[in-house]
């Protein structure tokens, strides 16, 4: 999502020296101040370089983080790039956290909440004392204006489909909230847990929050250099008392990854936070330096259109699923690291998972690949355009390695490598077949976000009207073995009807100096900097 300017300048700023950027940067900051079943655990991986135990956490000090390419809107409802989701997780709070590690859900700005019998309204009940970085005293006329515009088409947020089932969001009084859902759906606490849904206040104009940042958070935004960096202050009147430790934090755009590993390693940066796995070793490697790892639902696909031919004719995305080698991107493009996807984004140790997907799933064949595009009218073979990205990592090497195996069933690839800072604005959802990674989710809002036929980020255009009545109908199940059938169908159908390829699950990675604490790879990739903390 970075382009070749910005590639160019951090190639630049590294290549001057360690020490005169760290100076630099450190300036620029001291100049002012559930669903009941879960997907996969976290699973830390430590690797042989381990940090001292050092006790108890201690105060002070700028962390340096390590991007891959600068902000596009600092506009919760409408994030869609990581950087964004990064920095706004630092300056905005939920009304409830899921904790990356356990998948639990703690309060935040809401203190507690409770459903009536029949799962059909929710009652949230907020924190008092908090306040929005100009002063304004948190209420709940501010929940009421943040998922009202989230819901609002006009708006477009992504995850409007997914709460679509939600009719009114009301204030009893300046603590108490009520959300009125026009069907029965047990994952609403869940669901205000996602990053669209970060609180913002009621009296600042939208076309502010695209810029600024007006959040409640433990850091607040202190000046932004364009493709440069972003500085953030600790906010010290943080209602979470204790926290945050770190004096402030610099986000560093730095897009090559040999770059960004060259930063750690040298001192000039404290932490990668979207650590690709081919720098993995060079990171173990160095006695400074460690990955953290964690097991994730997080996964790769390859998206077609299904609107335009030929990804229209389902035989011939049946032949790609034929020609797709899944061990094969397993092992090229993650280095070994995760595992096996069907073409669902859920994951095999997950409850809801459906056994029967080993089985339906293509195996890589490539004479099942050929007959079936013969069938389709293609018996010369097909050419495809594949456009992908750096802007992610491994995206352009299963691409690479998807265009190698499948050329011997006929399908001739020709790779489009865009620029990172348009990626996800005008290629992805834009053009008919491209690569994407999506963050690990819960069955229920991986399938809702994706699958269903409204859905901002159905990135294929699927319509299937079975799909969308199973997704709906999941939500308000109370018995487990009901529910699971329902997911199981879903599984079943996108198997078989391939709206898309989903070849892999991918681990977490983070590469972190030896000094950097509390500060770990967890599967929903969240960077929750409010404990992390510097021992030095």
């Amino acid at each position: 999502m970075t382009g070749n300017i910005v590639q160019r300048r951090g190639l630049r700023l590294y290549s001057m020296a360690g020490v005169m950027l760290a100076a630099t940067l450190l300036t620029a900051v001291c100049g002012g101040e559930e669903e009941t079943t879960r997907g996969p655990a976290a699973v830390a991986a430590p690797t042989e370089a381990q940090p001292p135990d050092s006790g108890q956490p201690k105060r002070g000090g700028t962390l340096r983080v390590a991007v891959v390419r600068d902000h596009s809107t600092f506009d919760p409802p409408i994030v869609v790039a990581v950087p964004d989701i990064v920095f706004t997780r630092q300056s905005y709070d939920n009304l409830i956290l899921r904790d990356p590690d356990d998948l639990s859900l703690a309060p935040m700005l809401a203190e507690s909440w409770e459903q009536n019998g029949d799962l059909t309204q929710f009652t949230f009940r907020l924190r008092p004392g908090v306040k929005f970085r100009h002063g304004k005293e948190f209420t709940a006329e501010d929940v009421v204006y943040t998922f009202n515009r989230l819901l609002d088409p006009d708006v477009g947020s992504p995850i409007a489909a997914t709460l679509d089932f939600v009719k009114n969001v009301a204030a009893l009084d300046e603590r108490t909230v009520v959300f009125d859902l026009d069907s029965p759906n047990a994952y609403l606490p869940d669901l205000v847990t996602l990053y669209h849904a970060r609180i913002i206040p009621s009296d600042i104009h939208p076309e502010r929050l695209v810029t600024e940042e007006f959040g409640t958070g433990p850091f607040f935004l202190k000046e932004h250099v364009e493709d440069e960096r972003i500085v953030m202050t600790r906010n010290a009147e943080y209602w979470w008392e204790g926290y945050p430790y770190l004096d402030g934090v610099i986000f560093f755009y730095i897009p090559d990854p040999e770059t960004r590993t060259g930063a750690l390693t040298t001192g000039v940066v404290d932490v990668i936070h979207d650590l690709v796995p081919s720098s993995v070793p060079a990171l173990d490697a160095d006695p400074e330096t460690r990955v953290s790892e964690a097991a994730s639902a997080a996964y790769l696909s390859l998206a077609m259109d299904m609107r335009v031919p030929p990804f229209d004719n389902i035989l011939v995305r049946k032949a790609l699923q034929a020609a797709t080698d899944r061990e094969a991107i397993l092992q090229v493009a993650q280095f070994g690291k995760g595992e096996i996807a069907y073409d669902h984004p859920i994951p095999s140790n997950d409850p809801l998972f459906w056994e029967g997907s080993r089985d339906a799933a293509s195996r890589y064949d490539i004479e099942r690949a050929e007959a079936l595009l013969e069938e389709a009218g293609y018996p010369d073979g097909i050419d495809l355009t594949l456009y992908t990205s750096t802007s992610v990592a491994t995206m352009v090497e299963m691409a690479v390695v998807f265009k190698e195996k499948a050329a011997p069933a006929g399908i001739r690839v020709k790779i489009q490598r865009e620029p990172e800072e348009n990626y996800w604005t005008d290629v992805w959802m834009v053009k008919p077949f491209t690569t994407a990674w999506w963050g690990g989710r819960a069955p229920e809002e991986a399938l809702s976000v994706a699958y269903k036929s409204d859905a901002e980020w159905n990135e294929s255009r699927y319509e299937n009207p079975r799909v969308d009545e199973l997704i709906i109908k999941a939500r308000s199940q109370a018995d487990r073995a009901d529910r699971r059938e329902s997911y199981w169908e879903i599984q079943r159908t996108l198997i078989d009807e391939v709206p898309r390829i989903i070849p892999v699950f991918g681990p977490v990675f983070r590469g972190l100096r030896l000094n950097v604490r509390d500060c770990e790879a967890n599967q929903k990739s969240k960077l929750l900097l409010y404990k992390c903390w510097l021992d030095d």
